[in-house]
């Protein structure tokens, strides 16, 4: 059985992605993700602004915060095309692939390539805006990474400062 990358979500919520995808769509709401084909689930209490996983069928999936997408539709687009952004740069499919053969500290293994891995998604997910006319999604990402200022984003993750930067050169980009 595989369970998500991000283990920090609580039991509940393993267990509702571990199980079948009969039981899934019994519990979790879905929204369309118009940056992929990609099930897409709204969990109201998640930890994370959203993340990207593999259920256990193999299958990638894609959760955001219900709350967070509420607060700001703008910062929640950007968020969706984000994690589409992971599985299509193969970051999911990698991250599963190492933790298979690792030992009991498996996170200390990938964690040194999450900062990359972050920034290219935040490239992609601004390209991704970009070719859907969305400059505001692209404006409300910059403005709350830069609000984390020289905080990491999340664990060994880049500064909100570095992403924000990062999202700035790329929207500039042709």
């Amino acid at each position: 059985m595989r369970l998500p990358a991000l283990i920090v979500v609580g039991t509940l919520a393993l267990g509702l992605f571990c199980g079948s995808a009969s039981a899934r769509q019994m519990w979790l709401p879905t929204i369309d993700n118009p940056y992929c084909a990609i099930t897409t689930y709204l969990l109201p209490e998640l930890p994370e602004q959203a993340m990207s996983s593999i259920d256990s069928d193999d299958r990638p999936i894609i959760v955001v915060s219900a709350l967070t997408l509420a607060a700001t539709r703008a910062y929640g687009r950007f968020l969706m095309a984000h994690e589409c952004c992971h599985h299509t740069l193969g970051h999911v499919n990698t991250f599963h692939r190492e933790m298979g053969h690792l030992g009991p500290q498996p996170f200390f293994y990938i964690a040194p390539a999450l900062k990359r891995m972050e920034l290219d998604a935040d490239c992609c997910a601004v390209k991704m805006l970009k070719q859907t006319h969305e400059p505001e999604s692209i404006e409300a990402a910059r403005q709350q990474m830069a609000n984390f200022g020289t905080q990491p984003t999340g664990a060994y993750y880049p500064t909100g400062i570095e992403r924000a930067d990062n999202i700035a050169n790329c929207a500039a980009q042709d």
